[in-house]
């Protein structure tokens, strides 16, 4: 008996922290893009993703984020370009059925404004990125909204003739925003 009940006291002590972690209102947030194709704006999303968060706008440096996209969920605006984007030459979504990003620092700017920095995972290449963020209270969710440029070409998207800049530009712009509920540990 006494045995049991000091296991439990000690599993729920360890499950504490887990507890206490943000969840991402995946219903609510979006991760998006936008591209130039042929001299025109592209922009797109991904359906499906997910992750967790640990964000305290007053305690930026023990921000913690992981998150995994689902790219045989994106959207381009029609059916033909949805199919061409899972394809070998860009996502290759049958070899590489996600892509991920790590959070590796987060600085303060001012203003409720965020620098961070993080591992981008795609296509298997893993990649430095840097991007802005910002952070506001919202009742009991806190938004987190920014923009994260990166070079298409580094994560070999685009193969083949796709890798003509001039046809689809080598810089995408991620835009997310992210609609987490619940207390930083």
């Amino acid at each position: 008996m006494i045995r049991s009940l000091l296991l439990t006291a000690g599993l729920t002590l360890a499950s504490a922290p887990l507890l206490a972690a943000q969840t991402i209102d995946t219903g609510k947030s979006r991760i998006e893009f936008t591209f130039k194709q042929m001299g025109g704006s592209v922009d797109g999303y991904f359906k499906s993703f997910g992750g967790s968060v640990n964000f305290d706008p007053a305690k930026p440096e023990k921000a913690r984020a992981e998150l995994t996209i689902d790219p045989n969920t994106i959207d381009v605006g029609g059916p033909d370009g949805n199919a061409e984007a899972k394809k070998k030459p860009w996502f290759n979504v049958a070899a590489f059925p996600k892509a991920t990003f790590s959070a590796t620092g987060v600085k303060a700017l001012g203003g409720g404004k965020f620098e961070v920095k993080g591992k981008l995972t795609i296509k298997g290449v893993s990649r430095d990125v840097t991007g802005q963020l910002t952070a506001t209270q919202l009742g009991d969710t806190l938004e987190l909204k920014g923009t994260v440029p990166v070079k298409r070409l580094a994560f070999q998207l685009g193969d083949g003739v796709w890798a003509d800049t001039e046809t689809v530009a080598d810089e995408v712009l991620v835009k997310y925003k992210l609609l987490v509920k619940g207390k930083a540990d």
